[in-house]
């Protein structure tokens, strides 16, 4: 199975559901809410919106990539981002996980903040890697597993023994693991499947700034959408690299 998702996993310890509120202060002014639906159907959001739910003690954002792709745009070190900076603000004494990954791309992220400080951000697609923070525990179980061969963490294919993994091509594993930092449960894995079919999900879309929906010719084709999203997340990791290379000069 191909995965395309981002989600924001905020630890609830006040049990917050104004899910409207929430909305307003990561700087959507103008939304509708539509049909609640499941996680399976919000996992991978139609454009433009939003899917808010609750699931062991955390409140769930699939954000199908309207917040997350500012971590990986505007991050320096451990920075915080603007709507970061809102969910601290609402949240200062919450952990906070952030995962994103892209089958397609060999494309994963993810980020982890503690009493409003983000003490790890990572980002990996196929030649590319950045990372800032020390690892944590959910990390250092799979990096336990690696071998260096000619610079480069590789790791051993179990099912066979003349084959090998790359750290890119372990998206899955890194993306899932670290959320079950929070979830309690393994996404891709049969313990998902109470979150996947029993756990309701509230559906925001997003609309324009004068409050509504976009016309048939402003909306673009799902599937369209989906080619402009791995466009756009290509895009995002050449400008990183970028930002790389130019730090290093």
């Amino acid at each position: 199975m191909g995965w395309n998702t981002s989600l924001i996993i905020i630890e609830n310890k006040e049990n917050y559901s104004n899910e409207n509120e929430l909305l307003k202060s990561l700087g959507f002014d103008c939304f509708e809410q539509k049909l609640n639906t499941t996680f399976d159907e919000i996992l991978n959001p139609k454009d433009n919106q939003i899917g808010i739910g609750y699931y062991n003690g955390n409140l769930i954002i699939c954000d199908g990539y309207l917040l997350t792709t500012k971590s990986l745009e505007e991050s320096k070190n451990l920075n915080l981002v603007d709507y970061e900076k809102s969910l601290v603000k609402m949240f200062p004494k919450s952990e906070i996980v952030t995962v994103s990954c892209v089958s397609s791309v060999n494309f994963h992220g993810y980020s982890l903040i503690q009493n409003g400080i983000k003490k790890r951000l990572k980002y990996v697609a196929e030649e590319m890697k950045q990372e800032f923070g020390n690892r944590f525990e959910e990390e250092i179980e799979i990096y336990k597993n690696s071998y260096l061969e000619d610079g480069k963490l590789l790791w051993k294919d179990e099912n066979d023994e003349d084959d090998f993994f790359t750290e890119d091509q372990l998206m899955e594993d890194f993306t899932f693991k670290v959320a079950k930092r929070r979830l309690g449960i393994q996404i891709d894995m049969e313990d998902g499947e109470d979150l996947f079919q029993n756990t309701e999900f509230k559906v925001f879309q997003i609309l324009d700034s004068k409050c509504k929906i976009k016309s048939n010719k402003e909306v673009t084709k799902k599937v369209d959408w989906k080619w402009m999203g791995y466009i756009a997340l290509i895009m995002i990791v050449f400008k990183i690299l970028f930002k790389i290379i130019f730090q290093k000069n």
